[in-house]
């Protein structure tokens, strides 16, 4: 019979699970960015007794979808190009 597993054995077969602190200094925002995202729905939470926890890959996906898009389709607004300076 197999037992449960070390603590180690069971998060290697599991995604990482991170705080509103830990995902805001992953994304370099602030932790209330982090709650008004996963508030809207934006950003997939779940919560654990009164804690918000999220998954890494829930972070990660919700990061990539977060591409700039008009940098993507080759735009760039007059804020920060640098290129063409506003007269």
């Amino acid at each position: 019979m197999k037992g449960r597993g070390t603590m180690d054995d069971i998060l290697t077969h599991h995604q990482r699970i991170l705080t509103i602190q830990e995902v805001a200094d992953l994304l370099r925002v602030h932790p209330s960015t982090i709650s008004r995202y996963a508030r809207a729905g934006m950003l997939i939470s779940y919560t654990v007794g009164s804690r918000r926890l999220f998954k890494e890959s829930d972070v990660w996906a919700f990061f990539e979808n977060q591409a700039d898009r008009e940098y993507v389709f080759g735009k760039e607004n007059d804020y920060g190009n640098s290129s063409h300076p506003k007269t």
